[in-house]
């Protein structure tokens, strides 16, 4: 699966973003593949976390020798190791490479396993160390040949399959590391003494998950939650008990329930070929105490112990133990996951706008005897249904063998190559067993390919959503573009040596103030995920506060007759440079009770200074309800930039931010935090001290579980939103409001002195949306006010003093909830220093007065009222 953060590097992003975490929801696929999510899975990779090999700080004196006939076998290898050796003393090296010989006369591959090796200090704890780790160096999705249609595949096994290679030749499909510090035994006697590990059994138990004996389900033991959604091939013949299988979407309803297999001590490997020369299912290690890095992709330990044939793949070796055979759960196992297949193979079908017949290809190599039978060829017009299944099916021909692989072929009739054909590849080995070309989900369905007839005349989709509609002057001399554009269509056209699949070009017009710049054609990113991208290079410090750039993208597909699309579909979308304001601030007070100045303090989109249904008073407001993300990445960021620059204090304490807020943004997964991969929507304050360019937190992001108020309001009231999604339709009310401080210095990316913009902004997904962000009484590096000594027994029942914010006279109103005679206004500085103090009679429990503040400077002040024992204070704001 492509990394967005990668692609974003790709054309320069990151010179503009924020830093911040790309959340997503990861999507469980439940129905049948399309021919574009066929093409797209083929072509997504996956980086998994390593297994951790732990040894015991005891002695086991046992011993398992290399497999009887490993001498012989050596001389004639059945694949190829290349090992790339960082750190290793000789002798290390050797050892090493025992274990490398072991597994090359275990396992059958045409294409080399090359093996990135460093020895390096490892952590350990004191009842344990830390042996070693390893991992693919990366999974493929369900390549050429694979029997699980929707499973990923470590390379070295995918590259088996295939026949080919997948990654680049040079580059590593096993990554390991073993501890330079522990006390190895070097030897290849399988003799190690009390005291040392062996280290040719520790580097042939991680080969092993290197090659395959690990998989992508996890859990977190603090929430007691685990996620299911991406599963590699080791994952599909995981069940439980009573035969449930771990990685069947449907088969657990919450991630709670998943978590408790995980740590019931009842799971267990199962494979028709495991069965079949064991015996029995292989029990796995699945500990009442979840161990990331053990538990799962380890034989279990109590069942296989020290000594015993399969005690190679359990998580732990003792010192004094020498285990170097796999083993024949392992071994069988491995055959199963398809380490000995017969591989079907076949470059799909592209659609095509003329007609005739269809060739089908296939190429069978097989590690065993092809069936009598060959490949069949099954085909039908339009999806199977519930009601229609039926295929029509071709005997494909021999048409050549070379080198071990059969070629056949077979031709779907024009008359049946009609609109939409479907159609899958089917052969038997020579003892029995089916393999298909796609393969199969889980629940052993069928997948296939399909492909179109027909003139296309349908245009390009084009999914854009501007990152930005503002920018600052000095951050806007490169600006990324980027769209997912998609084709109704898998037309394909080679030229030279490329090959275009769906869309022949995709480009970029714009305007700087109206007029027409070049045309910038954009790149083609991630053909799985059809992301295109370009920076728009302006150059450095040419635009000023006021300009606009204008842009649209064009794509056009590859039919005969080219069919175009534009987004917008009218007009252009607009970027407007903006600028800081003039004046640098030491601090920031608004209430936002004056909407124009409030606005025109701010710039941004989905934000605005208003007053929601329900309050009384403006204050800086997301749309409600916030909208989901709807760019290339299904992402939104809907920013709100204080356009005052803020010198920051020397002293942390006094460079605060205060503000009330109200935060209904959906909540991550149970135990998730800022930068998790379930940790979904959420709000941030940012900084930046280079006017704009890069972006940095001043508090990590946080969601509705923030405070259980807003957690509970949000689950108050659940609305259908997008197929298997909910919203929340809770409004946000002021008894929702909460008070927030936070150091502007306390993430350490700013210090005295530096000058900074600040901005608030909420991240959203495309799923899940709510009621949104609120923001009122912003307080930026304000002193607290002066003490107030006395008690405040009873509250006045109104006071009110208005115009405010002011510029000359305003006027004070009471109403006190016991009579008086006599009250008392005192003005002070924010610094508590007393500037004017006015006896003002009362009338009964009412009073009113006028007071003259056109000489004070701007700023903020409190204004105090006493009567008796009633107290009650109100923040003023002179402006000039």
């Amino acid at each position: 699966m492509i990394n967005r953060y990668v692609l974003r590097c790709l054309v320069g992003i990151l010179c503009l973003m924020t830093g911040s975490v790309l959340a997503q929801k990861k999507q469980t696929r439940t129905h049948d593949l399309t021919p574009y999510e066929n093409f797209a899975l083929r072509n997504r990779t996956i980086t998994p976390d390593p297994i951790i090999c732990y040894g015991l700080r005891k002695d086991a004196f046992t011993t398992i020798a290399a497999p009887a006939n490993f001498a012989k076998a050596r001389r004639a290898p059945t694949s190829t190791f290349i090992v790339d050796y960082v750190g290793y003393p000789a002798d290390a090296k050797a050892a090493f490479q025992r274990a490398v010989d072991i597994w090359s006369t275990l396992i059958v591959s045409p294409v080399p396993i090359r093996i990135k090796a460093n020895w390096t200090p490892l952590a350990s704890g004191s009842g344990f160390v830390t042996l070693g780790s390893a991992r693919p160096a990366t999974y493929f999705g369900s390549p050429d040949g694979a029997q699980k249609g929707n499973a990923y595949y470590p390379v070295a096994l995918a590259e088996k399959i295939a026949r080919r290679s997948l990654n680049s030749p040079d580059s590593a499909d096993i990554v390991a590391n073993f501890n330079s510090n522990n006390s190895w035994y070097l030897g290849l006697d399988a003799k190690p003494g009390p005291g040392t590990t062996d280290l040719v059994s520790v580097v042939l138990h991680e080969l092993g998950h290197g090659l395959g004996f690990t998989g992508f389900i996890r859990a977190d033991a603090t929430n007691r939650v685990a996620d299911n959604s991406v599963t590699a091939v080791f994952d599909q013949f995981i069940e439980n008990n009573t035969g449930i299988r771990l990685a069947d979407p449907q088969s657990f309803s919450t991630a709670s329930l998943l978590y408790n297999q995980l740590v019931g001590r009842n799971l267990y490997l199962n494979g028709p070929v495991l069965r079949q020369k064991t015996g029995d299912r292989a029990k796995l290690y699945a500990p009442t105490t979840y161990s990331s890095g053990s538990t799962l992709y380890h034989l279990d330990e109590t069942t296989y112990p020290a000594g015993t044939p399969n005690s190679l793949m359990t998580p732990n070796i003792a010192n004094a133990e020498a285990i170097q055979n796999p083993g024949p759960i392992v071994l069988s196992f491995f055959e199963d996951m398809e380490w000995k297949t017969t591989s079907l193979l076949h470059d799909p079908i592209d659609d095509r706008e003329t007609g005739g017949d269809v060739v089908v290809r296939a190429r069978v190599i097989s590690d065993t005897t092809l069936g009598a039978t060959p490949p069949q060829l099954r085909y039908r017009i339009g999806n199977p249904t519930n009601a229609d299944t039926t295929y029509q099916n071709i005997t494909m021909t021999l048409t050549g063998t070379a080198n071990g692989v059969q070629s056949f072929s077979a031709a779907i009739p024009s008359a049946a190559a009609q609109a939409k054909t479907v159609y899958y590849l089917r052969t038997n080995d020579g003892v029995g067993r089916t393999y298909t070309n796609p393969g199969r989900n889980i629940n052993n369905v069928q997948y296939y390919y399909a492909f179109t007839t027909g003139v296309d005349r349908v245009a390009p989709k084009i999914t854009h959503t501007p990152d930005q509609t503002v920018l600052f002057a000095a951050a806007a001399d490169t600006i990324p573009i980027i769209a997912k554009v998609t084709d109704d269509r898998r037309l394909t056209r080679v030229i030279g040596a490329r090959r275009k699949v769906g869309i022949d070009t995709v480009y970029i017009e714009y305007q700087i103030n109206g007029q027409a710049k070049p045309i910038v054609p954009m790149l083609l990113l991630s053909q799985a995920d059809s992301l295109w991208g370009q920076n728009l290079i302006i150059p450095r410090n040419t635009l000023k506060a006021g300009d606009k750039i204008s842009y649209r993208i064009v794509a056009r597909d590859l039919a005969a007759v080219s069919n175009q699309a534009v987004s917008p579909a009218t007009g252009f979308y607009d970027i407007t440079i903006v600028g800081p304001q003039a004046t640098v601030r030491t601090q920031y007070v608004n209430d936002f009770a004056n909407v124009t100045t409030s606005t025109a303090d701010f710039v941004g989109s989905g934000f605005s200074v208003t007053t929601p249904a329900g309050f009384s008073s403006p204050s800086i407001n997301s749309d409600h309800p916030y909208k989901n993300g709807s760019d290339a990445f299904n992402e939104a960021n809907f920013t709100y930039t204080l356009l005052a620059p803020i010198k920051v204090k020397a002293n942390p304490d006094s460079a605060k931010i205060k503000f009330d807020e109200i935060v209904l943004v959906e909540p991550g997964t149970a135990g998730t935090v800022y930068g998790d991969a379930e940790f979904f929507d959420y709000v941030i304050v940012e900084g930046s001290k280079d006017n704009g360019r890069t972006w940095y937190p001043l508090i990590n992001g946080y969601d509705s579980g923030n405070n259980s108020t807003w957690l509970a309001a949000w689950n108050a009231s659940q609305v259908p939103g997008l197929p298997s999604e909910t919203n929340s339709g809770t409004l946000g009310t002021p008894a929702l409001l909460k008070s927030r401080s936070f150091g502007i210095q306390d993430q350490g990316y700013f210090r005295g002195d530096d000058i900074i913009l600040v901005r608030f902004r909420l991240f959203a997904d495309q799923l899940a949306h709510g009621w949104g962000w609120q923001v009122d009484n912003l307080q930026i590096q304000v002193p607290p006010p002066p003490p107030i000594l006395a008690t405040e027994p009873t509250p006045t029942m109104a006071f009110s003093v208005y115009p405010n914010p002011v510029s000359g006279t305003m006027r004070v109103a009471a109403e006190l909830s016991l009579p008086a005679t006599e009250a008392t206004l005192t003005l002070t500085s924010p610094t508590g220093q007393s500037l004017r103090q006015v006896a003002v009679p009362v009338s009964g429990r009412k009073l009113a007065e006028q007071l003259d503040v056109s000489q004070l400077p701007a700023g903020l002040y409190f204004l105090q009222l006493t009567a008796g024992d009633i107290k009650q204070t109100k923040k003023i704001m002179v402006v000039k």
